[in-house]
């Protein structure tokens, strides 16, 4: 928009404001600047309040907290399961045999079953509880 006709729109704007407001009853005009001079005051009391006493002022402490506490949970492991450490966990490295599929070397299932006494063995030794 070009200098001139923001200009002109500015002052159209003015009129057309300023005869709205003269166009007002007495009563009415009463009635609104008992709301502003209100809302004045009660802006001017909430603003000789102490900071920690304000609405919204712990907002923003209380939501670093609650990332410090959710970083602090993420970083020393998991809630529901305190002893699982990453040696627990499966390995890359046995997933690849599992799921390697090499022409040469046959079938996979095939390859883990030649060997089922030695799986039953490293079983009992990982887990020396009874037997399920």
């Amino acid at each position: 928009m070009n200098e001139q006709a923001r200009d002109s729109f500015e002052e159209r704007s003015h009129a057309l404001f300023q005869g709205s407001v003269d166009s007002l009853d007495f009563a009415l005009r009463s009635r609104l600047t008992q709301a502003r001079s209100a809302a004045l005051d009660a802006a001017a009391a909430a603003s000789r309040r102490p900071w920690f006493l304000r609405k919204f002022s712990w907002t923003p402490a209380a939501g670093v907290t609650a990332a410090a506490v959710l970083g602090a949970a993420l970083w020393f492991g998991p809630l529901g399961h305190p002893n699982v450490t990453a040696a627990d966990a499966p390995s890359l490295e046995d997933l690849e045999i599992v799921a390697s599929s090499d022409e040469g070397s046959g079938d996979t299932m095939d390859m883990l079953q030649n060997d089922i006494a030695f799986y039953d063995w490293a079983n009992n030794a990982a887990n020396p509880g009874p037997a399920a």
